[in-house]
């Protein structure tokens, strides 16, 4: 699919490009069978501190609640159709930053804040994650429309 965009003439970042081959791999977050999700947000949590340098829940029984929150934040406020990959880049694209709107005005990268991995940073970078991947939605729309 990549190559096949590129081949149209449209011109897409290594950014974009990332973007798009995480989109297609795995399932949407709402597609993922309840059994497992479990895990996946445990990967969210230990991935997300390593990379922004976090320390992980002490205990068992806070990672599970913080897991949880993760969780209902996920699906219920917006962000279940991305993908585990997507979230993960997500991350790691905050932890490089440099992302430009067309406007020249550079994104915000979220600093880490607080003590161990939590909600209220992860949804910032998600919330940065997705004005991206819009803007991506919207330039692949008016590629297909002719603009």
């Amino acid at each position: 699919m990549l190559n096949e965009i590129g081949s149209t003439g449209i011109k897409l970042t290594e950014l974009e490009n990332k973007i798009i081959s995480a989109r297609l791999e795995g399932l949407s977050f709402n597609q993922i069978d309840t059994n497992k999700l479990r895990w996946h947000v445990d990967q969210i949590m230990l991935r997300g501190a390593a990379i922004s340098g976090c320390v992980v829940p002490a205990t068992e029984f806070f990672a599970e609640i913080i897991s949880e929150e993760i969780t209902e934040f996920i699906l219920g406020f917006g962000y279940g159709e991305l993908t585990y990959a997507e979230i993960l880049l997500a991350m790691r694209f905050n932890s490089k930053g440099g992302f430009k709107f067309p406007t020249g005005v550079e994104l915000e990268t979220i600093s880490f804040f607080g003590y161990c991995f939590n909600v209220d940073y992860f949804s910032k970078v998600l919330s940065n994650y997705n004005t991206i991947r819009n803007l991506l939605d919207r330039k692949l729309q008016n590629f297909i429309d002719g603009y």
